[in-house]
Formats: structure tokens, C-alpha cells, sequence
């Protein structure tokens, strides 16, 4: 073990959460840890103000650090243990505790939830949390916070846990790097805090980003095969920094080590992708912001929309889920209050798919009781038979949930709000711009834009006026199309360390034999020649992109839900011929033109206009093939060879031919569906049924286990009523040995010291240190030949001896040896001198 400079102040804070249990877990805990360590230890545990804990007494005896209750302003010390008051909240502020009351109404407690995230604010990676046995969900908020800043989490195994809720929950969240019997936490404490990685945390992804660069680029490459999400686009300091922490989690002291670990392990590349997806988060996170949000912006929004124009918001980054379900009560909030009806759809996404699903699921652990306001959530959260708690359908049916790359896919559109909180942050500057670009193009004209607190719009402030800068709210101020390709590709580094998820956004150094990008010869040839409106559809005829002016061809889009496909994107009266020209492409593999195919009036001219159709694909990537549908007026060069005049009789017949076919195929795979339905229906009835004959059970297990909770309560309180009377009986029986000044001296079975009188100090040499050793350690002042023999005597046969002794010319004492009984059975001896009066015959 690494020696630790001699310093007051700790290395790491280890916050510590424990309750129903916890005792004999921090016993065990503090049995094994070093003294040395250099750290602090916090102890957080729930108890009542009417409870006067003997927590320092009783660990005190299980370490060597110093171990009191925590005071107000105390500065927190290396190699000492901080025990929270009874009814007191604790936080942890620039090194110092502080102190709060409990709340005063009957809102739920969550001290531990409190301290970690505090301990996470405070100090960061140089924090530690460990969950140990305890019932309910507290601890799982915070232990999620340690891990978003990069801290250690550690939880007690369930199967060693007298109660498991504590450490099950804080496991569920995905936050818990070590999964330990008490035993052996220290041992894996101690190797994390001496890693080097940890020791030199500030030189160390330094050294790793210029030495080993390629590695680190090996590993990347490998999550990104496994999981197909690419990390390349995040900031170096924030994947180096994530990487180092599973190393040193691992005790693994390099990046090729690690990178072989990886090859060997596959469960640790799943972990390291959780780690870089940062998907920490919580209801009504920075409430002051959603006060205003609420304020400001969604009252005045609800307020002034009609009926039939419907609110749409999109929710970026949403990780679990609580960020849009906390916009959605909000809006529901303001319909209510305002007593109005409104159309709202909050739209969701996130890249981790895990993460979504358990969003859409809907249901959250007990403690996100503390975090959302009551009358919201009465209105939003119904209880489920363990405890949690299950979003309403109303709520539900309000969000719509989708995995999404922020900076890949397409964005959404017609948004009135766009949320992405705290994820922009940990992405480089390009990405950031695509994906502020993205916002724009989805945000309406006058719409708004919520970033997180440590985040800005950046290069786009021309284009979003700052709402409320302190909050990061902020309004789009013009309706103008921004170009990804004409985005500033800074920041990205152009050889091995580059997102390939963003091709077009990465600055290459193209030699001029190397033929440029299937894309960019299209864009670049219709920038020359003026080029035609045109609509590029991907193999199944959605649009992917549009260039020029297609208004003229395509619908208005109208309120509801709406779809990129070809039949929905294009006028009712082209739509025939355009599909009929595509599916010939994408069929005969050949450009086709039909000429006069509709015609327009400009002024007092009629014009006539054609469409000319192929296919191309991405040179690198065959199996993405695109369609182009490109309208042209009767005065734009186009060549002849391909050009037929369009017939509109065999166009239709050959339409018909293909509709009769998919028709055919549909009504199969609608027979199949039906009878798929029914047996689908049946297994879900019965299933209802169960669930329904199970819920009946659970709720007479729940009356039940309210019962004995009942009757648990009513022995807890005769035992603390019977510790009270026997704490006052031995408040008697010291105060009588004191006023009757007889030497007493207390064994128990094995014969080592429990208690004594200040008379045995008149014959025997006893300090207090002496206690719990044994007699036979210990010296007379005076002689008393074979009195070691009568106590080991009085001990094992269970009968009083009493025999008497001569210490000095005119002194002679009286020594009773007696069991001390138990009920049935001896469980030690009682030793008593009483000196007698008069001459010595």
C-alpha cells in the first residue's frame, strides 16, 4: 500500500448510506478498513430526533479513526468517521458539514440521497459512495449524481444484505461499480484510491491522448463494433476521463492492458459504453428553471394556441425519461389551471436504447416522491405493489419515445419547444454546431430553445435571441435554412480520431486523383447548371433530402401526424405518375423522363413541366441506394434519349398490375396477422388473469405485512421503554456500590475483567484500560494465595466459595467468591472484599 503524506485533509470523502440492518454491515465494514487510508468517512443513516444513537459507541469499538456525531461547520478530516445527527439533514460544502433540519411537514425524507449528491457537487471524482443493507430506494438518486461527476459506487450484495431495497435500487439504476460483501469492500477501496490513474488524476488522460492515441482509437472502435454507438464525436478529455475510471475500477494501469481486457471481457464493454452515455438525470432537476419555464413559456404558449393547433415539443437526450415527463406535467399543469383544451405531444429521444425502453416503461423508484411537487405528483403517479411508481395513462399518452441520434439522423420539425439539457456538453465543437443546426431547423419561427446550465448557442446566437440567459432559455429569432455542409468543421481531428458518424462535417485531405463524395458531385453539378427542384428518396421511397425550390409540387403540411413518404409528401394530382416513375427506376434500374406530364400557368404563359428519375448510391456504402425526382419546366436542356412521351393508360394499367399483386400479399399477411392477434389476445387474457388473481394476493400480503409492521412497532417501542427502565436500574446499582464503597469486581465467563468498584483499586492493580482482560493478567497489592484457583473453581462448578485473608498486622479481609447466574446457567463470577474490623487473633 502506497503511504499517504501526512495531511489533514482527505485524499477522498466516503460517504457512506445505511439503515434498517446497517449496523452489523458498518461493523463489518469498519472491522477490515485501514486507519491509514488518507480518506474521511461519512456515515449516513435514517434515524428519528427522538433517537439518541450510540452509533459512535458502538463503532468506536470496531476502528482505530477517531468516530463522533458530525457538527455544524466542521471541517472533514483525513482517517476520522462523521456520523449524521438523529433528525438532521447533512451536506457536504467545500470540505465542511453542514446541518439542516428535517422538513417540518410530512414530506419523505431522503438523507442519504441528500449527502451524496452534495458529497458528488462538492467533490467531484474525489468522492466515493457506498449503499449498504436498508429498505426503500434512498441512496439511488444520489449514487446516480456520484456517477455522472465520475466517482466510485459501491453497494453491499443483496444476498449478504439483512435488507436488500437499499442496495437492489441503487443497482437497478445501472450507477453501482462494485457489487461487495462488507469484507471486502476496503481491500477494493484501498486499490481504487492508489491507483495511478487516481493518484495523478490530472496528468494522466494527458498522457494518454498524445502518447497512446492510436490505442485509444482501437478501443472506440471496438465499443463502437460491439454496440454500434460511435463515441468518436465526444469530447477527448470526457472519453479518456471515462476510460481511465474503468481502469481504475479494473486496477488496470495502462490502455493496451485495457484494451485486451476488453477483447476478453465483453460484459466490460458494456459497462464502458454506460459510463461514456452519462445518462444521469431526475425530475424537476434545477427547479428554479422549470419555474420559470412554466412562467414564462409554457402558460403563455397554452394560452394563446387554439384548440386545433397542436403544441409539439421535442425532448433531446431524455435519457430515462424524467426530463420530458416533467415537460408534459407542466403542460398539463397549464391546461388545467388555465381550464382550457389543448393538442400536445412531447416527442422523446435518446441514442441508448435501453435507456429509452425503460422510459416508455414508465415506472421509477419510490424516492422520485421527494423530487417532483406534490399536487403534481398526485395528479401524474399512481403507486405500483412494490412500492414504486407508474406514470398515469393520461401522462403517458402525452409522450412519444424513439431512439435517435442527435447528430446522425434526421431531426425532428415544427417544434414550438426543443429541450436538450446537459448533453451537449460532452460533445466537440462540430458536433455541437450540427447539432444547434439540427435545433434550428426543427424549432418554428418564435419558437424556444432549453439548454442546460452550462451551456450556450455558441456560433448560432445570431440566430436565437437569449430569452432568459441565466435559465439558457432561448427564442428563435430567423426563419432561415442553415446548410450543414457550410457549418465551420473545426475540431475534429482529421486522421485517426474523427467521428465517421458525420462525414460531411469532417475536414479530410483529399488528394485531387481521389474522386470526391457521391453526394457532393450532385450538390456541386446543380449549384452550376441552376439545377431543377428535386426530391432524393431513399430504396423505400421516404424523403431523405430536398434542393431548390419544390413547393410548387409538394402538399402544405397540415396539423397531425405526418410521415416523410413519397405519397404524403407530393401534390394529390403528380403523385400517380411520380410513383409509377419510381418504381420503374427502382425496378429497370434505367433513368427515366416523362415529358408533359402537368402543366402550370406563370403569368400569362402556360408552361409545361416534365419529371426525370435514376437512382445513384454512396460509393463506400452500395447497399444505400437513393432515388432522385427532379421536376423540369419545358425550357430546361435535357437529353433525349431516355425521353418518352408519358402515357398515362399503360402507365395506369402497369400501376393497377402492381397494386393487384401487393394487394394480394397484404390480404395474406393480414389473415396471418388476425390469427396471430387472436392467440396473442387469448395469452394476454389469461395472463390478466393471473395478474389480476396476483394483485388480490399482494394486496392481503400487503394487510398482512402492515400488520406485523404494526405489531413490529409496538415491540420496538416496549424495547425502548425496557432499555429506558434498565438503564435507570443500573444507574441504581452504580450509584449504590459508590455509597456503600464495596470493592466488587465483575468476570465474565471467561474470566476477564466486565466492571469494578474504585474499592478494588485498594487491592488490586486495575486501570480502566484493563478492561476485557483477564484476571490472571493482573496483580495483587496484597497476598491472596490460591484466591486464582477458588475464582477459576466458582467458575467452572458453579458453587460460592468465601475464604479469608490476613494482608497486614492488625488487617484481615473476607473474599466472596460468587457465580454469576443467568437465569439457568452461569455466565461468569462475582468477587466481593470486605475488610473486617478488630485484632488479628
Amino acid at each position: 500500500m502506497k503511504a499517504h503524506k501526512k495531511t489533514n485533509k482527505p485524499s477522498h470523502i466516503v460517504g457512506i448510506g445505511a439503515s434498517a440492518g446497517g449496523l452489523e454491515a458498518l461493523q463489518a465494514l469498519f472491522a477490515k478498513m485501514p486507519n491509514n487510508l488518507g480518506v474521511a468517512y461519512v456515515v449516513v443513516q435514517h434515524l428519528s430526533s427522538d433517537f439518541k444513537s450510540m452509533m459512535a459507541e458502538l463503532l468506536s469499538k470496531h476502528t482505530g479513526m477517531p468516530t463522533h456525531q458530525a457538527e455544524e461547520g466542521e471541517e472533514v478530516k483525513a482517517n476520522s468517521v462523521y456520523l449524521m445527527p438523529p433528525g438532521k439533514l447533512m451536506r457536504v460544502v467545500e470540505g465542511k458539514i453542514y446541518l439542516s433540519d428535517l422538513p417540518p411537514d410530512n414530506r419523505v425524507s431522503l438523507p442519504i440521497n441528500e449527502f451524496f449528491r452534495s458529497l458528488a457537487e462538492d467533490q467531484q471524482n474525489h468522492a466515493i459512495g457506498i449503499l449498504l443493507s436498508g429498505t426503500g430506494s434512498d441512496g439511488s438518486r444520489g449514487a446516480q449524481a456520484l456517477k455522472e461527476v465520475g466517482a466510485l459506487v459501491v453497494a453491499q450484495n443483496p444476498d449478504e444484505a439483512k435488507f436488500d431495497g437499499m442496495p437492489l435500487n441503487a443497482i437497478n439504476t445501472g450507477a453501482v461499480d462494485f457489487i461487495l460483501n462488507t469484507q471486502d469492500m476496503p481491500e477494493q477501496i484501498r486499490n481504487f484510491i492508489n491507483h495511478p490513474l487516481v493518484v495523478n488524476r490530472d496528468k494522466a488522460f494527458k498522457y494518454h491522448l498524445s502518447e497512446n492515441e492510436e490505442i485509444l482509437n482501437s478501443i472506440l472502435n471496438l465499443v463502437h463494433e460491439k454496440t454500434d454507438l460511435d463515441f468518436k464525436a465526444y469530447k477527448e478529455s470526457t472519453v479518456a476521463r471515462r476510460i481511465e475510471h474503468r481502469m481504475s475500477i479494473n486496477n488496470i494501469k495502462s490502455l493496451p492492458e485495457y484494451y485486451d481486457y476488453l477483447i476478453t471481457h465483453k460484459k466490460e464493454i458494456e459497462l464502458i459504453k454506460q459510463d461514456l452515455l452519462i445518462g444521469v438525470t431526475q425530475f424537476f432537476r434545477d427547479q428554479e428553471v422549470w419555474d420559470y419555464l412554466y412562467k414564462k413559456v409554457i402558460t403563455p404558449m397554452v394560452l394563446n394556441r387554439s384548440s386545433d393547433d397542436p403544441i409539439r415539443v421535442w425532448c433531446a437526450g431524455c435519457s430515462t425519461g424524467e426530463e420530458p415527463y416533467t415537460i408534459a406535467m407542466l403542460f398539463r399543469a397549464a391546461t388545467k389551471e388555465l381550464n382550457v383544451e389543448r393538442s400536445i405531444k412531447v416527442f422523446a429521444s435518446d441514442i441508448d436504447q435501453s435507456a429509452v425502453a425503460y422510459a416508455a416503461n414508465g415506472i421509477y423508484p419510490p424516492s422520485i416522491a421527494s423530487e417532483i411537487p406534490s399536487h403534481l405528483f398526485s395528479n401524474n403517479f399512481i403507486q405500483t405493489a412494490d412500492g414504486g411508481y407508474q406514470v398515469s395513462k393520461e401522462l403517458r399518452g402525452l409522450v412519444v419515445f424513439a431512439t435517435h441520434n442527435l447528430i446522425q439522423d434526421p431531426p425532428f420539425s415544427n417544434m414550438d419547444l426543443v429541450s436538450c439539457r446537459n448533453a451537449l456538453i460532452y460533445l466537440q465543437n462540430p458536433a455541437q454546431q450540427k447539432a444547434m443546426a439540427f435545433f434550428h431547423f426543427a424549432i418554428k419561427h418564435g419558437g424556444y430553445l432549453l439548454l442546460g446550465t452550462a451551456e450556450t448557442t455558441g456560433s448560432f446566437s445570431n440566430y436565437f435571441d437569449a430569452f432568459e440567459a441565466r435559465h439558457r432559455v432561448y427564442k428563435k429569432n430567423k426563419d432561415i435554412r442553415i446548410p450543414i455542409r457550410a457549418l465551420n468543421n473545426t475540431g475534429l481531428k482529421s486522421k485517426t480520431y474523427q467521428p465517421k458518424s458525420l462525414p460531411q462535417y469532417i475536414t479530410r485531405s483529399v488528394k485531387s486523383s481521389e474522386p470526391p463524395k457521391t453526394f457532393k458531385i450532385g450538390f456541386d453539378a446543380m449549384l452550376q447548371q441552376f439545377a431543377p427542384p428535386t426530391l432524393i428518396f431513399n430504396k423505400k421511397l421516404t424523403l431523405v433530402y430536398s434542393y431548390g425550390d419544390t413547393s410548387p409540387f409538394t402538399k402544405k403540411i397540415q396539423p397531425g401526424h405526418v410521415t416523410n413518404d413519397i405519397s404524403d409528401i407530393l401534390r394529390p394530382d403528380i403523385v400517380s405518375q411520380c410513383i409509377s416513375a419510381s418504381h420503374q427506376v427502382l425496378r429497370d434500374g434505367a433513368s427515366v423522363l416523362f415529358e408533359n406530364v402537368f402543366k402550370d400557368v406563370e403569368g400569362n404563359q402556360e408552361r409545361a413541366w416534365s419529371i426525370k428519375c435514376f437512382t445513384f448510391s454512396d460509393n463506400e456504402q452500395e447497399d444505400n441506394q437513393y432515388l432522385a425526382l427532379s421536376f423540369l419546366a419545358d425550357n430546361v436542356f435535357t437529353a433525349r434519349a431516355a425521353a418518352s412521351e408519358y402515357n398515362l393508360d399503360q402507365q395506369v394499367k402497369n400501376r393497377i398490375a402492381e397494386l393487384d399483386n401487393s394487394l394480394i400479399e397484404c390480404q395474406k399477411l393480414y389473415r396471418e396477422t388476425l390469427e396471430d392477434l387472436d392467440t396473442t389476445r387469448e395469452e394476454l387474457q389469461s395472463s390478466n388473469e393471473e395478474l389480476m388473481a396476483a394483485n388480490e394476493e399482494l394486496q392481503s400480503t400487503n394487510e398482512e405485512l402492515q400488520s406485523v409492521n404494526e405489531e413490529l412497532y409496538t415491540v420496538n417501542s416496549e424495547y425502548q421503554q425496557k432499555i429506558v427502565e434498565l438503564t435507570n436500574i443500573n444507574n441504581d446499582l452504580e450509584n449504590l456500590l459508590k455509597a456503600t464503597k464495596l470493592a466488587v469486581l465483575f468476570l465474565d465467563k471467561d474470566l476477564k475483567i466486565r466492571r469494578y468498584t474504585d474499592a478494588v483499586r485498594d487491592y488490586l492493580n486495575v486501570i480502566e484500560f484493563d478492561l476485557d482482560r483477564k484476571i490472571f493478567d493482573l496483580t495483587f497489592k496484597y497476598s491472596f494465595p490460591n484466591l486464582n484457583q477458588v475464582i477459576s473453581e466458582v467458575n467452572s462448578r458453579g458453587k460460592p466459595q468465601t475464604k479469608t485473608f490476613t494482608i497486614g498486622p492488625e488487617r484481615r479481609v473476607e473474599v466472596s467468591v460468587t457465580p454469576y447466574q443467568l437465569e439457568s446457567y452461569n455466565n461468569g463470577v462475582m468477587v466481593s472484599i470486605r475488610e473486617q474490623i478488630g485484632k488479628v487473633d
